[in-house]
């Protein structure tokens, strides 16, 4: 089926190709030069220029991605897009997806994330390439977002892609290769440490020691791998470095008729497991491939009418053993003791045991999963020019198409594994666990959605002596589906924008949004979302005009209500639903059941879509035309979230509490840019760019049950905030434990965790839980961005950074001996009566322990961080060179992505703590033009 897909796409590509060289040899004879450009920014659903801007925007260009290699679009964001919080989901390629937060959290809902939207359409943005994106934006405050209504409360993040301009044929083509490796492993204890110190851990919880002094000998000698083996799951399953590559081919150009915009983009990465599939016909080798295509199309027929066509798409394909994901893999590496058993036995046969399955032996033998997934974008839009009616005046329409499906193929069977033994008289007995099977195939759909949208404009763009009017009104309505057998989201509504400047200098705007959606109440399904803005461009005034100090100087402000129909909750919550509760059953010689419903959740009369009032003032300043400096402030303040209303109805009522839209919350922060630009005059050109932004959220109302303590409401603090224990310490001795309050989770001896009686009751409980420590979300996010060009050298590098977040450690990497685990470095600075004044960690227990590993403050850590994201170094070929072989322009250049940080985390990444490791990738490539 793939493979059909991937016929049309390159017949489509290759037609696009023949078209745009047929262009070639019109546009030559028409090829002139373009007068540099004003600066424009999008703004909604159409661009203005940069100083009539009233609105808070951050936006950056397609090519400023380029310096990072990735698979994912999202993890090219960090630090670049001021406001914009990236937090990565995960480094395996095809799964490295990122979540994106503008302004920090502003709900403690479910709906957080920005709006995507892609060439004016709602859509994805994951599967796109930096080689044809052309610009993505950031809108931050109501002015900017009131035209998506009741979708734009979390910011909207617009996605800008190539168009062919009016020239020549020009040809890009760029292939980059390189290599990842994983920047940070669990640091886990071999099989003698392991062994002496369970040892320890079965003595602390009074019970004899497991492994005598031969044995520990042995394993400290290595003198039998089999019966007393030492194995790192991790060097036998994972490489220490993987390939990946890129390759791009572009083309565009046009006439005054005809521009296009043509690619061809594929990207492949390994994963990080060994090469499986090369080894056993039951496995697969672990990679992600996917190849992107673009064909932009403007058409202009006749003198006032202009057709677009933008069709974009990829086509990825998975493939991974034993499993979808490698999340299971990666788990039994971080548990299974070093001791547990051999790779392979003796006689070759794989090791294991009844506790345990060998992850070497599953990847190579539990067979394979692959998937396919075809994403397709399509908007096609007519602009009618009416300046016979009068001018300035236009029409548009537009209508888009986007579609996902995924396809998946999962193979699996099992395998005759062996667990060895050696009995009393020294004999090796061996056991089978498992047998062998024949493939099992399960093919089916996994995921799919699809996206139909129809807009239509009436855009108005005038200039009167001194005065400039711009103005738009839109239609809006979007069909999106889940699958099959959902009813589909359906949105609709009118938005609008009505912009004023006067000699440009005084700017005055009014936008709205008026739409709904079909999960809310018929009669209170649609809302209405208006803002206002008002800029001062203080550098036209006389008292500035001819000033060679301050180039230019604006003041800005705005105020408006936006909305979020993200709120969580089952749809359609005005609906009484009834659910089967347990049969009953009748009868006096017989008992004959019968069925029967009861009320559930009780129906929200009324439900609607959050709320949020915002405010911001902004400043933007240009000095001596080398210092851009911005400036912003922004209170916002949400309403309306869905809570269950514990404070207000009491729990004795007996019935299931319906979510209402009674929830509040508060986010207040800034942002600052600084740049300076070196003189672009001299040989030597350099610039720098630190950008800083700052957002601190609290939940003003939560409707919470009443506590006996005030500290463990979530109202007043942060969205996310933990409620943990306190730790204080360790026991010291038995005087210590008896005159410490009563910690009831388990009987206590000296080196276990103390955690501090918060409402001095004598007893350590749930009431003594306590808001500490940060989120994962950094309230504070920094970036440098500084580079440098000389006689054809340029280097590029990107710092970013997080301030004020907090990370918490759990699971196997950390918890020692705990479900028949491991135990990593972490463990040696474990307690004992000779450490009891430097432990940095409790007592060893080879038992679950059921104190130490509470949730408490001791787990916590400081998650901050400052992180070299990109570095890439150039060379620009003169063109007395490339241009002998017909090139009008060539760089090499070496590039690295990921490269260090500095952090306070010795054993683990502080973005990505378990599971599939955070990689370091370096490469070498080269684009060329023609």
């Amino acid at each position: 089926m793939i493979s059909t897909y991937i016929r049309r796409v390159l017949f489509i590509f290759i037609c696009c190709i023949c078209f745009s060289f047929y262009s070639k040899a019109q546009v030559l004879k028409q090829d002139s030069v373009v007068s540099k450009q004003e600066e424009v920014k999008q703004i909604g659903y159409a661009t203005q220029p940069a100083w009539m801007v009233s609105g808070s925007v951050s936006a950056i260009k397609g090519t400023d991605l380029l310096n990072t290699f990735t698979t994912d679009l999202g993890n090219m964001l960090y630090g670049k897009i001021s406001g914009l919080t990236v937090r990565q989901g995960g480094a395996e390629p095809g799964l490295d997806g990122s979540a994106m937060n503008s302004r920090g959290v502003n709900t403690y809902g479910t709906g957080t994330g920005v709006l995507i939207i892609v060439d004016g359409f709602e859509s994805s943005y994951n599967n796109l390439v930096p080689y044809e994106i052309e610009s993505m934006t950031l809108l931050k405050d109501a002015s900017a977002t009131a035209m998506y209504g009741s979708l734009g409360a979390n910011g909207v993040l617009l996605v800008t892609t190539k168009r062919g301009k009016a020239g020549k044929l020009k040809v890009n083509f760029s292939v980059q290769k390189g290599f990842s490796s994983p920047t940070h492993l669990p640091k886990f204890l071999g099989s003698y440490d392991y062994a002496t110190l369970y040892n320890e851990g079965l003595v602390n919880d009074g019970k004899p020691e497991k492994y005598t002094a031969t044995v520990l000998d042995a394993y400290k000698n290595r003198t039998d791998p089999f019966l007393y083996p030492d194995v790192n799951w991790y060097n036998e399953l994972l490489r220490k470095s993987v390939p990946l590559s890129n390759y791009d081919m572009n083309f565009s150009g046009g006439d005054n008729s005809i521009r296009y915009f043509v690619m061809m983009n594929m990207i492949k990465a390994d994963g990080l497991y060994i090469k499986s599939g090369d080894q056993s016909t039951n496995s697969i080798n672990s990679n992600f491939t996917r190849f992107n295509f673009r064909a932009n199309v403007d058409i202009n027929i006749g003198k006032r009418l202009l057709a677009s066509v933008t069709v974009g798409g990829s086509v990825e394909e998975k493939d991974n053993p034993a499993a979808n994901t490698t999340g299971t893999i990666f788990n039994n590496m971080a548990t299974i003791p070093p001791n547990a058993f051999p790779v392979y036995n003796p006689n070759g046969t794989i090791g294991a045991s009844l506790l345990f399955s060998n992850p070497l032996g599953d990847i190579l033998n539990k067979g394979f999963f692959t998937s396919n997934s075809r994403t397709l974008q399509t908007t096609m839009s007519l602009t009618e020019q009416l300046d016979f009616i009068t001018p300035g005046l236009s029409i548009k329409s537009a209508i888009s198409f986007n579609n996902y499906f995924t396809y998946y193929s999962n193979k699996s069977r099992d395998y005759g594994r062996y667990s060895m033994v050696q009995n009393t008289v020294g004999d090796i007995v061996y056991s089978l666990i498992g047998q062998n099977t024949s493939l099992a195939s399960d093919e089916s759909q996994s995921s799919v959605w699809r996206n139909f949208g129809v807009k239509a404009f009436l855009n108005y763009d005038r200039t009167f002596g001194i005065n400039k009017v711009s103005a738009v009104l839109m239609f809006n309505r979007s069909n999106y589906s889940l699958g099959t057998g959902e009813l589909p989201y359906q949105n609709a509504g009118m938005f609008g924008r009505f912009s004023y400047a006067k000699n440009e200098k005084y700017i005055g705007e009014f936008s709205f949004g008026y739409d709904g959606n079909e999960n809310f109440k018929k009669g209170s399904q649609y809302g209405f979302f208006p803002a206002g803005s008002l800029a001062w461009v203080a550098s036209k005034e006389s008292f500035l005009k001819d000033s060679k100090i301050i180039n230019f100087l604006k003041i800005r402000g705005s105020y408006g209500l936006t909305g979020n129909d993200n709120i969580g909750g089952r749809r359609f919550l005005y609906d009484q639903i009834y659910q089967g509760a347990a049969a009953y059953y009748v009868g006096q010689t017989t008992n004959t059941s019968s069925s029967t419903m009861l009320e559930g959740q009780i129906a929200n009369p009324n439900p609607t879509w959050e709320k949020q009032k915002q405010m911001n003032f902004g400043l933007e300043a240009s000095i001596m035309n080398r210092l851009d400096l911005s400036f912003d402030i922004f209170n916002q303040d949400r309403y309306d979230i869905l809570a269950l209303p514990y404070a207000t109805l009491p729990q004795i009522s007996g019935m299931s509490f319906p979510n209402l839209n009674v929830g509040k919350t508060n986010n207040k922060g800034f942002e600052a840019m600084v740049r300076f630009n070196s003189d672009q005059k001299k040989a030597f050109q350099y610039f720098v760019q630190a950008d800083l932004w700052y957002a601190q959220n609290k939940i003003v109302f939560n409707s919470e049950a009443m506590q006996v303590n005030d500290w463990l409401y979530t109202s007043g603090h942060q969205i996310g905030q933990s409620f943990l224990y306190e730790c204080v310490g360790f026991f010291k001795d038995a005087a210590d434990i008896a005159a410490s309050p009563t910690q009831l989770f388990q009987q206590v001896v000296p080196g276990d965790l103390k955690y501090k009686d918060q409402n001095g009751d004598g007893n350590i409980n749930q009431q003594d839980l306590y808001p500490l420590g940060n989120t994962y979300i950094p309230p504070l996010t920094a970036s440098v961005h500084l580079g440098f060009n000389y006689k054809g050298f340029d280097l590029d590098m990107i710092f970013q950074g997080v301030n004020g977040r907090t990370i918490y450690l759990s699971g196997n990497y950390f918890a020692a001996f705990q479900n028949n685990g491991k135990i990593s470095e972490i463990a040696l600075g474990r307690w004992t009566p000779a450490t009891a004044a430097t432990a940095t960690y409790p007592r060893l227990s080879a038992s679950n322990d059921l104190n130490n590993y509470k949730g408490s403050s001791f787990w916590q850590r400081n998650g901050d961080f400052i992180k070299l994201r990109n570095l890439e170094l150039g060379y620009t070929i003169p063109t007395k060179i490339s241009g002998k072989i017909k090139m009008d322009n060539a760089r090499v250049f070496l590039n690295g992505t990921n490269l260090f940080s500095w952090d306070k985390m010795d054993f683990t990444d502080p973005e990505t703590i378990t599971g599939y490791p955070p990689v370091r990738t370096f490469s070498l490539g080269i684009r060329v033009q023609m």
